[in-house]
């Protein structure tokens, strides 16, 4: 089965203990495949970072902005708080959870 393979083979999943089988897993899964790109992509990039440097350097951006600026300056990972993305982008000013806009 190709998720128990990926289970035992990838070391993204080393360590990890589960008490249900990839069986379980495939029987209670939806029958649409939903997936989010570009959220994928960066998980992977940032994954193959982490496991391939002896450190990364980050910073936190307060607005994409400022994380525009720390990507030309040569970070390679930046934090960005979901809260203050969010107020950045209403017109309020007021900080507000990002399901709430």
């Amino acid at each position: 089965m190709e998720l128990e393979d990926s289970w035992k083979g990838n070391l993204r999943w080393k360590g990890i203990t589960r008490p249900y089988s990839a069986e379980d897993v495939v029987r209670l899964r939806g029958s649409v495949q939903i997936e989010y790109t570009l959220a994928r992509l960066g998980a992977e990039r940032l994954w193959n970072l982490l496991h391939s440097e002896t450190y990364v350097a980050a910073l936190g951006a307060l607005t994409g902005n400022q994380a525009v600026q720390q990507v030309k300056a040569g970070l390679k990972a930046i934090y960005l708080s979901g809260w203050q993305v969010a107020a950045d982008a209403n017109l309020s000013g007021q900080m507000y959870p990002d399901q709430s806009l």
